[in-house]
């Protein structure tokens, strides 16, 4: 799409699992690689006396994940049952855009622990990555099973929906990431898209209005919303959104050229239509029938 891009956008989260006596928690990283994140403390495990699962946290935070894959694999050893291990592992895995074995630690904890949702949106994400979109909504559709109301499975299975042209689904699906979370500028623009996709544009550039709010001096918010006014016939509107990007990025060349077209169709005068000679009736020639229209 050339002002939304699918492929870039979306924000692929990555996390070390929290589970008790560990005070891990899922931090969310924009961009199309992941970069697995955690932060906390972790406190002495007796089952993992080498402390591998806490050095292989601090691995990953530093994102060193070839050494947090070594020191999982020996959290591992030490607990072959803890299904968090095979996340974390799973988890730095990604970071190392190891797919196929970032995709077979998260299925080994789904197996050991059938409601881990977050190991359906890690597995989901990978998936996603690999552009198995039927997979990745399956895996989401699972998550949001286990918890209805998540925004991150939520926000993974509406950029699914987009992919796929089910925009009704995907405004679903951001309507509640957008009411959990209301900063998401992300979702917000992305909602936005599916009601333009709709020709929904009051709604489209209310969302639009939205995401600008939470980034403000980002000139592709605007850009965005401009587009919606002239897809809408609001061309008064799409030239101040412009002109706000040019304040903004005055050597902006994409904004200097749509706003000077927008201001010369406005100044151009309709070019008047020529006279219609009238010619007496009695002197007139006769008219042809007009031609059929072929079927």
């Amino acid at each position: 799409m050339n002002t939304y891009r699918i492929g870039t956008v979306v924000s692929l989260a990555i996390a070390l699992i929290a589970y008790p006596g560990e005070n891990l928690f899922a931090a969310k990283k924009r961009g199309p690689a992941p970069a697995p994140q955690a932060q906390g403390n972790t406190k002495p495990n007796p089952k993992d006396p080498g402390g591998h699962s806490a050095k292989g946290v601090e691995f990953a935070k530093k994102k060193e994940y070839d050494k947090a894959v070594e020191e999982f694999s020996k959290a591992i050893e030490a607990e072959p049952q803890d299904a968090k291990n095979y996340f974390n592992r799973a988890t730095a895995y990604r970071g190392l855009n190891k797919f196929t074995e970032a995709f077979n630690d998260y299925s080994k904890a789904i197996e050991m622990d059938a409601k881990n949702m977050a190991a359906y949106i890690g597995r989901g994400e990978v998936l996603l990555q690999q552009k198995q979109m039927d997979n990745a909504l399956a895996d989401f559709d699972k998550a949001i099973q286990i918890s209805p109301n998540d925004a991150s499975a939520r926000r993974f299975r509406g950029f699914v929906y987009i992919s796929k042209s089910e925009w009704q689904k995907a405004i679903d699906d951001y309507t509640v990431v957008v009411q959990r979370v209301p900063d998401d500028g992300g979702a917000w623009e992305r909602r936005a898209f599916a009601h333009r996709s709709l020709k929904k544009f009051k709604e489209a550039i209310a969302d639009y209005t939205k995401a600008i709010a939470t980034d403000p001096k980002d000139p592709d918010g605007y850009r965005r919303r401009a587009q919606a006014h002239i897809m809408a016939g609001d061309s008064v509107k799409a030239a101040e959104d412009f002109k706000a990007i040019l304040k903004i990025k005055p050597d902006d060349v994409d904004a200097q050229s749509r706003l000077k077209a927008l201001e010369t169709r406005a100044n151009a005068s309709p070019t008047p239509a020529p006279p219609v000679p009238v010619t007496p009736p009695a002197k007139a020639p006769p008219v042809a029938p007009p031609a059929a229209s072929p079927h």
